[in-house]
C-alpha cells in the first residue's frame, strides 16, 4: 500500500523518495460519520453490565460482529481441562484439509498405558475412524480419542504437543501452554478465557463443520452410549456447542448459541453469541452463568448495519498504477452491537491514506473503520482494496514519481 511496495524506493537513496515514503505514511483522510449528540454528551451513555455471574473469569462475545460485549478477568490463568480438545480438534481439521489424514481412515488405538484417566470413547484394539475419533474429542473430550489423533497426525504425542503450542502462539494465545493432547490435568498446562475465545473463533471461521459435532447431545461407540456434558443443549434450543469440562472445584465451558434477531425494520439475521466460563464452582453454577450471559447478550444489545459488504466506501488516489483511482470496500457487512435503543449514541470514523502506490492487490487492507459508543471504542473493521491495480509503464511511474516528490516538498 505504501512506499515499501514501490520497487523504485528500494533502488534509490534520493531524499525525494524518502520524503515520499513519509508522505504516504503521514497523510490520512478522516471521513467521519456521526450519529446522535456531541462526544461530551455521548460519554455518559450507559454500557450494560451483567449481574449474578459467579465464575472467577468469563467472556461474552458477539460472533456476528467480533465484539466483546462483557468480560471479567478474561486474562486470568486457568487450567483448560477438557477444553484442550478445542486445539486437538482444530489441528485434526487442519490435517484433514491438508490430507495428512482422511475422515474414513482407521486409526489404531494408543497403548492402554499411555491413556490418562478421564473421559473415553473406549477404543477397542482395532481402533476407530477419524470421524469417530473427532466425535469423541468434540462431544466428550475423550482422552483416548485425542491421543489417537495426536499420534496419527504428528507421529507422537510430544510432537503433537509441540504443534499445539506453535499454533497457539501463531493465533496470539499468549497465555496458553499445552502439555498433553488429551486435556488430562497437568500442573504446567495453562490458558485463559480470552485465549480459548481466540481459538474457538478461529475454529468456527476456518472449520464451521465442527458445529455439526458439538451440537450432538449424545454419541454411541462400541455399543456404549454417552451424553454431551454441555447441559445447555437440553435447556436452550438455540445452543449448538461447543464444549464443557469439569475438574474438582473448577467447572469451565465454552458455549455458543444462534438466535434470530432483527436487523432493521424488515430484515432478520441469525445472530451468534459465544460465552467462555472459567473456574465456576460447580457444573450447576457454570450452566447458570452461561445461560445468564447468553440471555444478557441477546436482550441488552441491538445489532445494526453500518455498511454492506460490496458497498464502495471511499476512492483513493493511486500513484504509479495502470489506473489512478482505487475503490475500497469491506470484506463483509459491517455489523455493530450497541446497547438496546441507543443507536443515536454511536459515531464512526473511516481512516485511509490520501494516496497509495501501485501495485495494489485486491483485499489488501488500505484503511480502517473505527466505531465509538460515547468515549468508548467498541469496534474496528479493516477497509480493503476492491480490485487489484498493476504498476504503470516506465513513463507513468516516472511522471508520478515527480508528482510525489513535488508534493513531498510542499510545493
Amino acid at each position: 500500500m505504501l512506499s515499501n511496495s514501490n520497487p523504485l524506493n528500494k533502488r534509490s537513496g534520493h531524499q525525494g523518495h524518502r520524503l515520499l515514503a513519509s508522505l504516504c505514511l503521514a497523510i490520512c483522510l478522516n471521513a467521519g460519520l456521526s450519529w446522535g449528540p456531541s462526544a461530551k454528551a455521548q460519554s455518559s451513555n450507559f454500557w450494560p453490565i451483567p449481574s449474578q455471574i459467579s465464575a472467577d473469569s468469563w467472556l461474552l462475545i458477539d460472533l456476528s460482529t467480533g465484539q466483546t460485549l462483557a468480560s471479567l478477568n478474561e486474562n486470568q490463568p486457568m487450567h483448560p481441562g477438557g477444553l484442550t480438545a478445542l486445539m486437538t480438534s482444530y489441528l485434526s481439521f487442519t490435517a484433514l484439509r491438508d490430507r495428512v489424514i482422511r475422515m474414513e481412515q482407521v486409526i489404531p488405538s494408543p497403548p492402554e498405558s499411555e491413556i490418562p484417566p478421564g473421559p473415553r470413547i473406549f477404543l477397542s484394539a482395532q481402533g476407530a475412524s477419524v470421524k469417530d475419533l473427532l466425535e469423541g474429542v468434540i462431544v466428550l473430550g475423550a482422552h483416548d480419542a485425542g491421543l489417537a489423533l495426536a499420534r496419527a497426525i504428528a507421529g507422537s504425542e510430544a510432537a503433537f504437543v509441540a504443534l499445539m503450542n506453535q499454533t497457539a502462539q501463531k493465533l496470539g494465545m499468549r497465555q496458553t501452554v499445552f502439555v498433553n493432547a488429551s486435556g488430562a490435568f497437568h500442573v504446567d498446562t495453562q490458558s485463559s478465557a480470552r485465549d480459548l475465545a481466540i481459538l474457538a473463533s478461529t475454529l468456527f471461521q476456518d472449520f464451521p463443520e465442527a458445529l455439526s459435532y458439538s451440537s450432538r447431545r449424545e454419541i454411541s461407540f462400541n455399543g456404549i452410549r454417552q451424553t454431551n456434558p454441555n447441559r445447555l443443549l437440553w435447556l436452550d434450543r438455540s445452543v449448538d456447542g461447543l464444549m464443557a469440562t469439569d475438574l474438582p472445584g473448577r467447572s469451565s465451558a465454552l458455549v455458543t448459541a444462534k438466535r434470530p434477531q432483527p436487523l432493521g425494520p424488515q430484515e432478520q439475521v441469525r445472530r451468534r453469541m459465544m460465552v467462555v466460563i472459567s473456574q465456576a464452582e460447580t457444573p450447576e453454577k457454570r450452566v447458570q452463568d452461561a445461560q445468564r450471559l447468553l440471555n444478557f447478550g441477546y436482550q441488552q444489545f441491538d445489532l445494526i448495519r453500518l455498511y454492506r459488504q460490496n458497498e464502495v466506501s471511499a476512492t483513493i488516489r493511486v500513484y504509479k498504477g495502470a489506473t489512478d483511482a482505487l475503490n475500497t470496500e469491506f470484506r463483509q457487512d459491517v455489523l455493530v452491537a450497541i446497547p438496546r435503543n441507543q443507536q443515536g449514541g454511536i459515531r464512526s470514523e473511516l481512516q485511509h491514506p490520501q494516496g497509495v502506490v501501485a501495485p495494489v492487490v485486491a483485499n489488501q487492507p488500505v484503511g480502517e473503520l473505527r466505531v465509538w459508543f460515547g468515549s468508548r471504542q467498541i469496534h474496528s473493521v479493516s477497509l480493503v482494496a476492491a480490485d487489484s491495480v498493476r504498476p504503470a509503464g516506465l513513463l507513468g511511474r516516472a511522471i508520478d514519481s515527480l508528482v510525489l516528490w513535488w508534493k513531498s516538498l510542499g510545493l
